[in-house]
């Protein structure tokens, strides 16, 4: 089941995040941060999926925000970054889950686009 994504433009930047209304926190965070992260790196990202299903473990899929951990047996973690506890915040996805995350998240910005015109690439989004 696709999880239900709302698209969102911060005041003051030019790029659109994501949020999971139905999601608890802190997965709802680090959800729109996972997205956030990967912007228009997200055949990077489907690359590594296919690289998991395929056997291989991927454990270090980060860009600033959150690190992306793939097992081959079909689990994702996805840990905050930047949260240096002993037990650092976290959620888990199946990689079919999160592929379809990706691919949800491609259509949305597609749909975004044609509804709204163009977005400056260029623009890194706001935390949230």
């Amino acid at each position: 089941m696709a999880l239900r994504m709302t698209l969102y433009q911060s005041p003051g930047f030019s790029s659109i995040d994501a949020d999971f209304p139905d999601e608890p926190q802190p997965r709802r965070e680090l959800l729109g941060s996972l997205l956030c992260d990967m912007w228009n790196q997200e055949d990077l990202y489907l690359s590594y999926i296919a690289k998991a299903e395929a056997g291989e473990t991927i454990l270090d899929l980060y860009n600033n925000l959150v690190v992306m951990q793939l097992y081959p047996e079909g689990r994702v973690l996805l840990y905050d970054l930047n949260d240096d506890s002993d037990t650092p915040t976290q959620t888990e996805l199946t990689l079919a889950e999160a592929k379809q995350l990706i691919l949800d998240w491609l259509a949305a910005k597609a749909k975004w686009r044609a509804e709204h015109g163009p977005l400056n690439e260029g623009t890194v989004t706001g935390s949230r």
